[in-house]
């Protein structure tokens, strides 16, 4: 562990309330909403299958106008998000639940991930980005949860007392490490991440998008509290691709103070040029080439991440330093510019992983408003008013099932789930 992540530890995983400016009666209902959706989420494990433990499979019924049919083998993706979920919302780690879907992944994992040549994959790797980065969060929530329930039983709080630095189990430890190097030898060469092999430019194409490499930097930033570093490098190139993904030009915007607001604040200034990301640069599907809310979010919460893990390194120069801050203030300017939680700006699907972002965003950059914005307080309220009698919510506008995996995003904003990486945006 470096000594950066050694000294962020502590600040990093103090637990933060679950809504720092909701009253007492909005905390009430969000509470509730919580306990209804972890119900909902652990009924929806499969008992009875092949894949006991896991949560179930899906197909992809929302893009290409409803044309593109994946061919499902979506278990391992619910069943990470799922437990990810189920572990930041307070489940004990000895629940059966969680027991059931670790069982199901130890028989799984050792088929996904393994040894990828940086530049010449092996195409029979079936590792998946998305998979990769959740997994990797998934088990810095499992360890944490483990070292909470051993300060209980020690006769500690711990909310008050300091945690120790996470260790995972040597059997888990193997896992992250193999995970960790798959990413490392996955990110393309201009330094962002699709969905997996093959890592090298295709004719026409694009082998990266903000939002698979936003959930690789999570993952890499869960990892490294974990013991287990990237490296230095991994994040520069980070960091520069999304520099070059974001737009180039943007119109000015008129500062707009946030006032006081516990928690923190960002002012967006007058000068600010509202330049966001788009999910893919060129596409036959031209909406993918459009920004949106969800690809701005993860653009600024990407660069926040890479900012806080090279703030003591010889490679986080000057210029670097301030070409990062520069989109990630233009990149926010974007975000008050076309502020809503009723959808996803510019964006026809992807309602509640935009709502997600946001949470990201907010939390890996310590504040509770954006311009006058106060993100958290209006994304709960729509979640509480949207949540089903079953406890589910389900727009219909992700990838099925989409009731898990929308479940899985409204639990997690609502329980602020993004662990801070030292960073505090403030002008």
């Amino acid at each position: 562990m470096t000594r950066l992540a050694a000294a962020l530890l502590a600040l990093a995983l103090l637990p933060r309330p679950a809504s720092a400016q909701a009253d007492e009666a909005l905390q009430k209902q969000i509470n509730a909403a919580i306990d209804k959706g972890v119900e909902y989420l652990k009924g929806r494990q499969l008992k009875d299958t092949d894949n006991k433990g896991s949560w179930p499979d899906g197909t992809n019924l929302v893009y290409d106008g409803g044309k593109a049919k994946s061919s499902g083998k979506m278990f391992l993706a619910t069943t990470a998000l799922s437990l990810l979920t189920l572990l930041k919302c307070g489940v004990d780690p000895d629940e059966d639940c969680i027991r059931g879907g670790l069982d199901w992944l130890d028989k799984v994992l050792p088929k996904e991930y393994g040894e990828v040549k940086k530049g010449r994959p092996d195409s029979s790797i079936m590792g998946h980005s998305y998979h990769a980065g959740i997994l990797l969060m998934m088990y810095e929530a499992l360890t944490a949860a483990r070292a909470d329930k051993q300060m209980k039983a020690d006769g500690k709080d711990p909310a008050k007392d300091p945690r120790p630095a996470l260790k995972p189990d040597a059997k888990d430890l193997a896992v992250i490490k193999r995970i960790v190097q798959w990413l490392k030898d996955t990110q393309s060469r201009k330094g962002g991440w699709r969905y997996g092999p093959p890592v090298w430019d295709t004719p026409g194409g694009i082998e990266e998008d903000p939002s698979a490499s936003q959930i690789a930097l999570l993952g890499l930033s869960s990892a490294g509290r974990l013991g287990v570093e990237a490296g230095d490098e991994v994040w520069k190139e980070a960091a520069t691709w999304y520099l070059e993904a974001q737009e180039k030009n943007g119109p000015a915007v008129k500062g707009k103070a946030a006032g006081a607001a516990a928690g923190g604040t960002y002012d967006v200034r007058d000068g600010d040029r509202a330049r966001g990301w788009p999910y893919l640069r060129r596409s036959s599907d031209k909406q993918e080439e459009k920004v949106t809310g969800s690809m701005t979010a993860c653009g600024v919460g990407g660069l926040v991440l890479c900012k806080g893990a090279l703030a003591k390194s010889k490679l986080w120069t000057k210029g670097l330093a301030a070409a990062v801050d520069r989109a990630i203030y233009d990149g926010l300017a974007w975000i008050d510019l076309h502020y809503t939680v009723d959808d996803n700006p510019g964006a026809v699907r992807s309602h509640f992983y935009y709502l997600y972002g946001v949470e990201r965003l907010g939390t890996l950059g310590n504040f509770e408003k954006i311009g006058a914005h106060a993100w958290y307080v209006d994304g709960a309220k729509l979640l509480v008013a949207k949540q089903a009698a079953g406890g589910e919510w389900n727009t219909h506008t992700e990838i099925e099932p989409c009731d898990i995996i929308d479940t899985c995003f409204a639990l997690l904003f609502l329980k602020r789930a993004t662990v801070p990486v030292g960073v505090t945006l403030t002008r």
